[in-house]
């Protein structure tokens, strides 16, 4: 039997401490803000011995960004990134090409595709980000 992890109040929220399964409302959540970048929780690890010991198969992050923020920076992953749109207007840019991006649209990026997605429009944007993490190099992870 899996057990349940518990979950721990810090300055910035809720997180998982330890392994097992857990359920945790957003709201309560551990978010981080990085100027520039807007607004983030992931899910899935704020450090690398987070994200190596407690999840180490998948990352989950979810980010709300402001006037022309961007999620990162131009770059690809040596996995697969799934990226939804859960409301908002997005700017991707995927293989030097610019797609416009609105809510409820999924962009996948298989293993080396080169993209970013910044916020566009008038209002707020949050994308949900997911992506696979058997290749990732953790010590790179900031």
């Amino acid at each position: 039997m899996v057990p349940e992890a518990a979950l721990e109040k810090t300055e910035a929220g809720l997180a998982a401490v330890g392994g097992g399964w857990f359920a945790l409302n957003a709201r309560e959540a551990r978010w981080r803000y990085r100027p520039g970048r807007g607004e983030s929780l992931p899910f899935t690890g704020w450090t690398n011995f987070e994200a190596e010991t407690y999840f180490p198969q998948v990352g989950i992050n979810l980010f709300v960004l402001g006037p022309g923020e961007p999620i990162g920076m131009y770059h690809w992953e040596a996995d697969q990134e799934d990226f939804l749109v859960l409301y908002g207007e997005a700017l991707l840019i995927v293989e030097g090409q610019e797609r416009p991006s609105r809510q409820w649209d999924l962009v996948h990026c298989p293993a080396q595709t080169r993209h970013m997605i910044v916020r566009a429009g008038d209002g707020p944007c949050a994308v949900l980000a997911i992506g696979g993490r058997e290749h990732v190099e953790m010590d790179s992870r900031t």
